[in-house]
């Protein structure tokens, strides 16, 4: 039986997807159980290493990266009792573009390349600072618009915070993971 590409490609992004909202939800349950100290405000930590995983996703393979971001949080929003299944949807949309818009500015002003070939640590922390400006941002005009607490400014920099150092800390875990590795393996 032979196998259209498109079928085949379109099979593996999904797959792809689908494990990186498993992925993305266990960190975000994690960070959620570990972390609680860090919140400042429902859906607004200081510190929140599942970002990293957002930007990763998406640096490797955007839009299968904003697929499983966005079905996650789409999953993760339906907690919320004062979200309906729609808002859940568009909260889950929100945080999926956001790395993606992000990607794209790096990629058009950074001179970032597709391929990654030249992200060093600098680049790496612009990445995760510009991440955190479009992150927080979205966010916090998406909680705006719905009539949130912390509204557009005063969740906006604990969110920005928030999401860059959890950037940060996730994909330097991750580099010293697979430094550890390739020591151990080699």
């Amino acid at each position: 039986m032979h196998v259209m590409p498109w079928v085949r490609q379109s099979l593996w992004l999904m797959a792809a997807a689908s494990l990186m909202a498993l992925a993305y939800m266990d960190l975000a349950l994690g960070n959620e159980w570990l972390l609680a100290s860090t919140e400042y405000g429902k859906g607004v930590n200081w510190v929140y290493v599942p970002a990293g995983l957002r930007l990763t996703f998406v640096l490797i393979m955007p839009w299968a990266g904003a697929l499983g971001i966005s079905l996650a949080a789409f999953v993760m929003a339906l907690r919320d009792p004062e979200l309906t299944m729609a808002l859940a949807a568009l909260n889950g949309a929100v945080t999926g573009i956001a790395p993606v818009l992000a990607r794209q500015v790096a990629v058009t002003r950074m001179g970032l390349s597709d391929d990654l070939s030249e992200l060093n640590w600098l680049k790496l922390i612009k990445l995760c600072v510009l991440f955190g400006l479009f992150s927080s941002t979205c966010h916090q005009a998406f909680f705006a618009w719905l009539g949130r607490d912390a509204g557009l400014f005063a969740g906006a920099i604990p969110m920005f915070v928030g999401d860059t150092l959890g950037a940060i800390v996730c994909l330097y875990l991750m580099k010293t993971a697979l430094s550890l590795r390739s020591r151990l393996f080699l």
